[in-house]
This record gives C-alpha cells, structure tokens and sequence, in this order.
C-alpha cells in the first residue's frame, strides 16, 4: 500500500486506507452473507456453485465469486480465510467442469463457453485467482489451460449473432456496434498468449489482440490514420467506429454511460494484471482510452456515482457502475487523474451505504424484490460488486500516484460536452448539472440538479412527458425519434424536437395501434448557471381515438429510499410536506401552489398551462426494469387509470422552469410566465436567472418556418427549432 500512495498529502492517504480499509471489512461481512447462496456439489468432486450456476450469468457469478472469495482470504487473518479459500476454489472448479471442454455439464444440464461472451468471467476473475496459487493441483492447472486455449481458438474466428469477425459500427441497433466485447476479447487473447507462449495459435492470438483492441474504442479518424500500432498503419487494422467523434456511445440502442466505463474497466483489467506480472501490455490496449477518459469524467459525480444523462436499461446503481471502480484505478495510474482514487474512495463509501448490516449482502434491501423472484441475476450482481471490491484490494499497490491536483473537480469538469449529429448535449456548473438526451433508453432525457448530490439523479424520461398507451408495457419500444435537434452557447445549451408516441402497439386480444401521439419538446439550460426551461406539448393523433394507461407531464422524478434517508422534505405554497418512502398506498398529492422545492436543493415554477404541482407516489420502487428506487414524480398533470382521449386533443400544453441549487425561499419569489404568441406552433415562456437578467425560451413546434415577436425584436425560428434570449435586466437579489 505505501508505494501506491507515498505521493499523496495526508487527507488523500487517509481516504485511501479508509477506502481499503471498508473494502476489506465490506468483503468479509459479503462472503459470510454469501453462504446462503452456496450450493455445494454432491458428486464428491468438491466444487460448487454461488447461486443457481446456470450459463450465462451464472457463470459469470462464479468467476467472481472465486476472485472475490479468494481476495477476501489472503486479507483475512481470521479462521474464516481457511473456508473463504476452500469455498474459491470449489467454485472455479465448477466453471472449469462445466466448459464446453469440462466433463461435466451446469446446474441447467448444459456446458457453457465459446460464445462472444465466455471469457469475460475469466478476464474478471484473473486479478483474485493468483490468491489461490498454492491450491491448484495439476488437474486445475490442466482444466484451467483447456478452457482458456479452447476460448482463444474459438475468438480467431468469432460470431456474435449475425456478426462474424471482429465487428464494429456506431448503431447498437444495426448488431455491429461491440466496443466493449471487442476489448475484453483482445484483452484475453493477448493474456491466452502471454500464459502460453508455446500454443501452435499464440501468434495468431496475438495479431488477433491488436484487431480487436484498435476496434474497441474506435471512431470514424481512425479509418483514415496513418501512424503505426503494432507494426501496422491504423488505417490497415480498422474495421469500423464504435464511438462517435465526441466519444458518445450507442450501445443497447441508446447514450450508454455504463458502457463507456465497462470499456475502460475492462483495458484497466490486463493493464494491472500485466503490470503485476512485469510484463508489458499491448500497445493497442490503450488506443484512444485517454480520450474516452476525459469524456467519461464529465459524466461522474463527485460522489463516484455515474452521471447516467443516456439512462439505463437495467438496475440502477449496478454494473457499469461497479465497474467505474477499476476504471478510476485505471485513470489515476495511467491517464494520471488527480481525481480518480478520491472518487474511487467515496464509490466505496457508496456501497458501505447500502449494504446490509443485518445479513452483509450489498442488495438485499433495496433490490428485495429482485432477490425474492430471480436468484439468478441477483447473484449476479452480488458478485459484481464483491469482485470489483477485490480489484481494488488487488490494484492499488500497483497505482502509481498521480500528482495532486490544481483544481476541484468540479472546476476540471466544468463547461460544455456535445455530440451533435448524435442529439446528446450536457453543461456543468458549480450549481447545475444540465443534459439532454434524444437517444436516452426509451428516448428524450432531460437532467437539471446540483452537481454535488446525485441521490437526486433519477433517468427514464427524466423531465420529459409519459404519454404511456393502452398495451404500452413501457420499456420505451413504443415511441420513435421524429426530429431533433442540439445548440450548445456560452454557459448553456437549447434543444427542440418531436417523438412520436404508442408506436406499434399491441393489445390483448386481437387490436392493435400506432402513432397514436405526437409529444414536441423544447428545453434550455440558461447561462446563469442554475436554471432550466422546459416546453412540452403533447397532441392527440387527429385521426382516431387514443387510449392512455399513463399519463405525466413535467415529470421530474426524483429518487427517495437508502441514499437519502428514504425522506425529502417538500416545500409549496400550502407549507412543508414530509414524503417518507414507502408510502401505505400509491397516491397522487396536489398541492395549491404554481411552485415547489425539494430539501431546499431543487426547485420547479410553473410557467405556463398549469398553477398546481402534482406529486405521484407509488408504495413500491418502480424506477427502472428491476424496480431499483422509490421514487417521487414531480408533475403538472398526472392521470391514472385509463382514459379516452378525442381525436386530436391537446394532452399538455405546458411550460416549466427547473432552478438547481436553490432554496424554498428564493424558488417562491422567482418571477416568470407565458410571452403570449400568435401561431398555434409558437411556445414562448420567460424568467427570472440567477444572474439578475430575465430570459426567453421561444420555440416553433410547426413544420414551417414561423416568426416570433419578443420585446420588439422579429426572431425567425426554422421549424421544429428554438431559441433562449436575453430579455431585459431585473434588479432583484438572486443568492
């Protein structure tokens, strides 16, 4: 540990054994709560398994589990390390067994293996499994080399569902789109080669090493680059962009922060296990890594929680958050981060938050459900994080510290990030984390919080109107992009743009429908550094009668369970209001008050269209697939229940500021409204900044070019664009 952090002040060295210090204690209390899912094999061959030990994940949770439960043993000087130890190497015996070349077959009655998916568990379990060196007999050692030769043949020729070969392309939905596949594959030929060198195929695996990392993290330049990586020009070993120019990332069919970390987690992986061994990586495990790092940093809290502006398809807080950890490792040794192993310590601080005291599983409260109906993928993600928590263990004496830094880290990731072909755009300030996504998971995302507090930070049509139709299950299948369009400026950004709603709707038994609703959308991040607006217009289709399940506009929502304490304190013009998760039933709150504010962080003034603010609850969490969080949703208009809308009726017709870092008292005397406009296509509101000027959001939702009238100025607006103005100066104090 001393040489991974002698170059540290005092307050950063004390962190740090902190961090490691709840890693090790974290990782004791897991592996004897773990217990209840270990199902020893009654063959007599002394392996077992962690959870169901199906394929797939299950797999995968083993090959954690034993890199988990092996690093748990070495920091252990209790009586338990002798069963930690045991219970690792049962488990990778029964990976090793139930290998396409193993003589055995899973829990599911098949073996598992040469998939594009297969050597991931290995790469994952390679940096605990030296732990148990002095183990393995020569009949491992034998099952261990079977496996890994068998998956690196299998990669010299590759499919992944249609895709053979090394693919790469930028659209998750067109099947090409594999950067992380791509990397972890490279990374485990090059491993497959560096453990046996006297393989017939280890050159070949080691040419196809660099194929696969320069196709990792790749982009469009690429195709065209002419400088040399492993004897070859770039241009030569190209096979297409995963990424886009500015490093956003469509994987899943949508923005995939989680996915750009899992890229650097997994280069972070071979880096250190390399490192270790002395001997040298790749030269194209680190294509173009510094670069995705600067972007992917924007995209953390200061806490070490992922700032998720695309969404997530799966469970919050989990996976790619998980492995965030090795990613900052990864940062402060290679890319020479001053931040990293800071943020590294509080994502461990993170997990000690929500892990269970009682029974010392890292889930078992706030995924309960999850736990209670699939043992399957909650294993799963148990394992994740007891294995990323044993990275830690067994890569920071290997961290060359970084120098310290010149900056807070908010200041380092201050400004503007865009990737305009793309419709993504974020601003950070010391006060407002502003984004907007077009291509978030279940499409349009929109963020506006305090930077410092991601218990606030929730994704699916954050912002955004829910125009759920009858048959609509809600994964967000049902709406498709119309328009979109992205303009960043000093200080801020403007966005407007049309998504189609209750696209290619089934209903049981024998209807069906689409395009049953067009929802327009403006919103702007305004330069004074803590203030949103947000226009949001929803319409009927004119031609048939709609159905709605569910309906929400506005639609801040706003997590409250473990991280905050399970309790926020609202503030309207009725007076505070304390909403404690869960709640006995779910219920909609109306309050008789145009505004409210959240724990005196976040504030929300109606503008136009509405003068009450809604709160739906629900008695269960609800946020995401796997019901992740309880939630609050901040609305204007909230309709439960199914209603018969008429043809072509105008569903909201709203307009809303969103004021991040501020108080209950300023949030009530914050002046704003309705610019009244000519054109049923033309939406204008105004307000009051932070910096005591007054601003305009004007926008046109009609298909043809329209002009809008604002304090004597004529401003064209294109169609389907808009537009932020400064209007005149106000002389009032605005802390």
């Amino acid at each position: 540990m001393i040489a991974a952090i002698h170059l540290l002040s005092c307050k950063s060295m004390n962190k740090i054994q902190d961090a490691t210090d709840r890693a090790i204690r974290l990782l004791a209390r897991w592996a004897r709560g773990s217990e209840a899912y270990w199902n020893q094999s009654e063959d007599g061959s002394g392996s077992g398994c962690f959870g169901p030990g199906y394929r797939h994940w299950g797999i995968q949770a083993n090959f954690n589990y034993a890199a988990a439960l092996a690093t748990a043993a070495a920091h252990s000087a209790t009586e338990d390390s002798v069963r930690w130890r045991q219970r690792a190497l049962a488990a990778l015996r029964y990976v090793l067994a139930t290998h396409t070349t193993g003589s055995r077959v899973a829990a599911d009655g098949k073996r598992w293996g040469n998939t594009w998916i297969s050597m991931l568990g290995i790469e994952r379990a390679m940096h605990g499994l030296p732990h148990l060196e002095d183990v393995l007999t020569p009949a491992d050692r034998e099952s261990f080399r079977r496996t890994l030769t068998s998956e690196a043949n299998w990669l010299l020729n590759p499919c992944r569902g249609s895709c053979a070969g090394v693919a790469a392309g930028l659209w998750g939905d067109e099947g090409r789109n594999h950067p992380e596949s791509n990397i972890w594959s490279g990374c485990f030929h090059w491993r497959a080669a560096t453990l046996y060198p006297e393989e017939k195929n280890a050159d070949r695996w080691r040419e196809q090493s660099h194929r696969f990392l320069i196709n990792g993290v790749s982009v469009e330049a690429d195709e065209s680059d002419e400088s040399f990586v492993a004897g070859r020009k770039v241009s030569d070993w190209h096979v297409g962009a995963n990424f886009f120019p500015n490093y956003a990332l469509d994987h899943h069919g949508y923005l995939n922060v989680g996915y750009m970390a899992i890229c650097a987690s997994n280069a972070a992986l071979l880096h250190f296990d390399m490192k270790q061994a002395g001997l040298p990586a790749p030269e194209s495990l680190y294509r173009h890594q510094a670069d995705l790092w600067q972007v992917l940093r924007r995209f953390i809290f200061p806490d070490g929680r992922l700032a998720r502006i695309g969404g997530d398809s799966r469970v919050r807080y989990a996976y790619g958050q998980e492995y965030l950890l090795p990613a900052l490792l990864f940062a402060a040794d290679r890319q020479r981060d001053p931040h990293a192993l800071d943020l590294a310590a509080r994502q461990v601080a993170l997990m000690e938050a929500e892990a269970s005291a009682e029974d010392g599983l890292f889930y078992s409260q706030r995924l309960d459900w999850l736990r209670r109906t699939n043992p399957h993928y909650y294993t799963r993600l148990e394992s994740d994080r007891a294995c990323v928590l044993a990275m830690l263990l067994n890569f920071l004496p290997l961290v060359h510290s970084p120098p310290p830094a010149k900056e807070s880290f908010e200041a380092s990731v201050a400004g503007t990030w865009i990737e305009p072909s793309y419709g993504a755009v974020m601003h950070r300030s010391p006060k407002r984390l502003a984004s907007f996504a077009w291509r978030a998971h279940g499409l349009s995302q929109a963020l506006c919080l305090p930077p410092d507090d991601s218990s606030l930070a929730e994704w699916t049509l954050n912002l955004c109107p829910v125009t759920r139709c009858l048959g609509d299950e809600g994964s967000g299948r049902h709406r498709r992009l119309l328009e979109q369009t992205v303009q960043s400026f000093d200080g801020g950004f403007v966005v407007c743009g049309s998504v189609m709603e209750g696209v290619n709707v089934s209903i049981d038994e024998g209807a069906a429908c689409t395009d049953q609703a067009v929802t327009h959308l403006a919103f702007a991040a305004l330069p004074d550094g803590q203030t949103c607006l947000g226009l949001q217009v929803v319409a009927a289709a004119t031609d048939r009668v709609v159905y709605l399940a569910e309906f929400k506009d506005l639609h801040c929502v706003v997590p409250n369970d473990l991280f905050n304490g399970c309790q926020r304190m609202l503030h309207t013009a009725c007076g505070p209001t304390t909403l404690t998760s869960p709640p006995a039933a779910d219920e909609i709150l109306e309050f008789d008050s145009r505004w409210v504010n959240v724990d005196d962080r976040l504030g929300f003034l109606a503008l136009h269209g509405a003068d009450r603010i809604r709160v739906a609850r629900s008695a269960r969490r609800r946020a995401g697939r796997y019901r992740s969080l309880f939630t609050e949703e901040v609305c204007l208009h909230a309709r439960d229940g199914i209603v018969r809308c008429r043809p072509g009726e105008i569903l909201s017709d709203i307009g809303f500021a969103v004021l991040s870092g501020t108080t209950a008292r300023i949030t009530a005397n914050v002046q704003g409204g309705t610019i009244p406009l000519a054109g049923h296509a033309l939406r204008g509101i105004w307000v009051e900044g932070a910096d005591n000027k007054r601003y305009a959001l004007l926008a046109n939702f009609s298909s043809t070019e329209q002009t809008a009238p604002l304090c004597g100025e004529n401003i064209r607006l294109l169609a389907g664009t808009a537009t932020v103005r400064e209007m005149a100066t106000v002389h009032r104090r605005y802390p």
